[in-house]
């Protein structure tokens, strides 16, 4: 149970870790107005979240929750392509964007802590999880906030690429959850590579936190993903000419 523990906080809090990474590097000279802007939201929106949790998935014939984080993805998303295009808002823009991740994963992290089959587990055990899985996510965000920082001093073009890869990510979740709905047309599936790079292992694990890598794309998916990757690159295309 330990071990499972420490899955599901990394799996839930690797993708926040890399999002605040990318956009501390962004605004790094004005960090601390970021994590103020980041902060508040933060926890305003995992209260209200978590308070109406079982209202919320009481509604749309059940559907309540899928749509509600589908809904938060996509916001994650548009609010990055607002950074980048509104050089005025893009502070507050992109902390809000990383609030919009923060209540998804915030909120699964608590209703993991509180089913009703976690009572077998000691405290002990949900605390030594929860600081391994937080301790890993935050030592990976680390080094990936340094590669950035030097990718982005050496060509800005490198750090809009990820920047972008990141957003992508968002869409690609959002379309899971609105393919599970049905409220997505799924398309042919257009190819299988659980063989050749499996999701659970380490590197598919880290490219789905990443840019949100799927082993069994839709074409519906793939053809979002690829729209909306391109509309925050060409977004990020602005961010440069103002630098």
């Amino acid at each position: 149970m330990l071990i499972n523990t420490v899955l599901m906080f990394l799996r839930e809090l690797l993708p926040l870790c890399l999002l605040l990474a990318t956009l501390l590097v962004w605004h790094r000279s004005v960090w601390r107005s970021f994590a103020l802007y980041f902060a508040l939201p933060s926890v305003l929106m995992l209260s209200l979240i978590s308070l109406r949790m079982v209202w919320i998935s009481e509604q749309l014939d059940g559907l309540g929750v899928e749509l509600l984080y589908s809904f938060l993805y996509l916001s994650c998303f548009v609010l990055l392509c607002l950074s980048a295009l509104k050089a005025q808002c893009a502070l507050v823009s992109s902390a809000l964007a990383a609030a919009c991740l923060f209540s998804i994963s915030g909120s699964n992290l608590l209703l993991y802590i509180w089913l009703p089959t976690q009572a077998e587990n000691t405290p002990a055990d949900l605390v030594l999880g929860s600081a391994l899985g937080v301790g890993i996510g935050a030592s990976i965000a680390v080094l990936w906030y340094y590669l950035l920082s030097e990718l982005k001093q050496w060509r800005i073009s490198s750090f809009a690429l990820l920047l972008s890869l990141t957003g992508a990510r968002q869409v690609m979740m959002a379309s899971a959850l609105l393919l599970q709905s049905d409220w997505l047309p799924a398309g042919p599936q257009l190819w299988q590579t659980e063989q050749l790079l499996s999701e659970q292992s380490e590197l598919g694990f880290f490219l789905q936190a990443l840019m949100g890598y799927e082993a069994t794309p839709s074409l519906s998916q793939l053809l979002l993903y690829l729209l909306c990757f391109g509309l925050l690159f060409w977004c990020c295309s602005f961010m440069e000419k103002k630098r």
